[in-house]
């Protein structure tokens, strides 16, 4: 993990991309962590959205009642485009 200040990370954004492509970097303020910059591939890119997704979380509490819901219905909810399905592991 590398550590670098908001003027820093400003002032050196190339260099933090390239440093976030093999680590995360933790951007800190007054010494304290307020951003993480880490890569992702355009895979990574679905997983992240869905994470964050008040609405699918919303689905999950659902289906975990029982109240099952398809995938495409799933999609359509989330307007997810066929580029940004979540990985499947």
């Amino acid at each position: 993990m590398k550590t670098m200040t908001v003027f820093e990370a400003k002032n050196h954004f190339s260099r933090a991309l390239q440093i976030a492509a093999e680590d995360v970097v933790v951007v800190t303020r007054h010494g304290k962590p307020v951003a993480a910059i880490q890569s992702i591939t355009e895979r990574d890119l679905g997983d992240l959205l869905l994470e964050r997704s008040e609405t699918f979380w919303k689905m999950i509490e659902r289906a975990r009642k029982g109240k099952s819901i398809s995938i495409d219905e799933v999609r359509k909810k989330l307007r997810l485009s066929p580029a940004m399905k979540a990985r499947r592991k």
